[in-house]
């Protein structure tokens, strides 16, 4: 199915569904997004624990924040594609990145989780039906189809690599 085929999204998450192309989700899932952190991983990490401002997050942070969306958002797809109905709570993303000790962590094994995690995405949303796809539940007091939350994990990489090429990367 293709981003043009989602019916139900809140308007928050359209800022990432819009970095998608409107081509199948399963053409572009397996790389969308991710592939532009592997391809400028050198420059990525160079940039060390570096931050435009103070309280930003760090490159590493930043990865560790896209691994824990990617892990929440495949629940919530799973949930709703077996017609769960519990309504879902959202999740403190500045919470996580303080907790998650990811400067600790080098950035070839963050990237590492990244890429299995992808691998687990594209293994999951590999086996819904259009009619799965199409389903919806509510997460952080919203509705969302699981479709959407597919075409979020390709946009969602895609905005915080805008953000690291517009903010970060000069700083090198």
């Amino acid at each position: 199915m293709k981003k043009s085929d989602i019916q139900i999204v809140p308007e928050y998450y359209k800022k990432y569904i819009n970095l998608a192309d409107d081509s199948d989700l399963m053409d572009q899932l397996p790389k969308g997004g991710i592939e532009l952190f592997d391809n400028s991983f050198g420059i990525i990490k160079s940039l060390g624990l570096k931050t435009y401002a103070q309280g930003k997050w760090s490159a590493n942070q930043m990865l560790e924040h896209l691994i824990d969306t990617e892990r929440i958002f495949q629940s919530r797809s799973l949930r709703f594609a077996r017609l769960d109905s519990t309504e879902l709570p959202g999740y403190n993303e500045d919470d996580y990145a303080l907790t998650a000790r990811s400067n600790q962590i080098p950035l070839e094994k963050l990237m590492d989780d990244y890429r299995i995690v992808r691998a687990s995405s594209v293994s999951l949303f590999s086996n819904f039906s259009d009619e799965e796809l199409m389903r919806t539940g509510t997460a952080n007091g919203q509705e969302i189809s699981v479709l959407a939350m597919g075409f979020v994990l390709i946009g969602h990489p895609i905005h915080h690599f805008n953000v690291l090429q517009e903010r970060y990367f000069p700083l090198i």
